[in-house]
């Protein structure tokens, strides 16, 4: 196919392809180039790879915890044969794509490019980009399945993008705004696609600087997580967020914190923690400070525990203890701050700024 047009809605690509049938095995590649692709011609609303046997819609109810997990390892499972050695070894294929202008509805995201390449089983996406005025997305993401195991490997980074776009994506009618950057860089050798994160190592790392983020947009307990736990630190009506950041260090399906904090103009929130993906358990523990040093302050350290689906936020019997006793030595402590002048920024500038670690690479 040396001139080859494709058209889906409004998005048009150009380009030549081929499929060779004479070797071990089928080979099927493609290039294309698109002055402008728009996101929402590529919508699959309902559709679904797997075959169902019962299409009757069935009414809509609430699952529990259990029936969730069950859905999603059943899900897993038939993942994992759809994508088994002997499916994944049929064809070998390449697939790259530049586009001048990436559209998402109404937003403009700028650039993008995607490399994809399935050779002998093994599926390696890198990268797959997406540039926009002051922000890029960045995706690489290995695929191999063998008689007894999958090997995973994902590296994702986002610099100061726009988690608008992403919100509208998902609802379009919403009018969020804000930035995040992102560096999550997971390896995984596990026995079944379902238990990928229990057997991970990596690293997470995720700084957002709000201008609005509402839970059940994104359906995420990180982001349900952060917006229960704003009000519990900082209960000030009129505060303002400056940054949250959470960075982990991922063994073996266990994160641990490398650093947790929260800036508001009001209080700066440094924490602790870990999540345990085998049993889903979690424990955070948060500790606000004001800013300005302030007599008889109240602000009393905060704890999150249970799972990852059904976490409790409440006080601890020795934060309680810890509050009491600063509100005594607050009267000694205080004056020596005030005359030290001590003090945090409002804006959060200090911490805000430098809100992602730097690599031995220097990314």
């Amino acid at each position: 196919m040396p001139d080859l047009r494709l058209k889906v809605g409004s998005s048009t690509l150009n380009g030549r392809g081929s499929l060779i049938t004479s070797g071990v095995r089928p080979r099927l590649d493609m290039e294309l180039k698109a002055p402008q692709i728009q996101l929402n011609d590529f919508s699959f609303r309902n559709w679904s790879l797997l075959d169902r046997k019962d299409k009757k819609k069935k009414e809509d109810k609430a699952l529990s915890v259990e029936e969730m997990r069950a859905k999603a390892k059943e899900t897993a499972g038939q993942g994992q044969k759809l994508l088994s050695p002997q499916v994944m070894r049929t064809l070998d294929a390449s697939l790259r794509v530049e586009v001048a202008q990436v559209l998402s509805g109404a937003d403009q995201l700028g650039s993008g490019s995607l490399n994809a390449q399935l050779n002998d089983g093994r599926f390696v996406l890198d990268p797959a980009e997406v540039n926009i005025v002051g922000g890029s997305l960045g995706l690489a993401f290995t695929f191999e399945p063998t008689d007894n195991e999958v090997r995973i490997s994902a590296n994702i980074r986002a610099d100061r993008f726009d988690y608008g776009v992403l919100a509208r994506r998902i609802k379009p009618e919403v009018n969020m705004q804000g930035k995040f950057s992102l560096a999550f860089e997971v390896t995984a050798r596990a026995p079944t696609l379902d238990s990928v994160m229990q057997h991970a190592d990596g690293r997470i790392d995720v700084a957002v600087w709000p201008q609005d983020l509402k839970a059940g947009i994104f359906d995420l307990w990180a982001v349900n997580l952060f917006v229960a736990l704003l009000p519990a630190v900082d209960p000030g009506s009129q505060s303002k967020v400056n940054c949250a950041i959470a960075r982990f260090d991922l063994r073996a399906g266990k994160l641990k914190h490398d650093r947790i904090l929260l800036d508001t103009s009001r209080m700066r929130v440094a924490g602790v923690g870990q999540v345990d993906f085998d049993s889903e358990q979690l424990f955070v523990r948060m500790v606000p400070t004001p800013k300005k040093p302030q007599f008889l302050s109240l602000a009393t350290p905060v704890q999150v525990t249970g799972t990852i689906t059904d976490f409790k936020i409440g006080v601890s019997a020795s934060a309680v203890l810890e509050t009491t006793a600063r509100l005594f030595t607050s009267i000694i402590v205080v004056p020596l701050q005030k005359l030290a002048g001590r003090g945090m920024p409002a804006d959060g500038n200090d911490v805000c700024g430098n809100a992602m670690r730097v690599t031995a690479a220097g990314g």
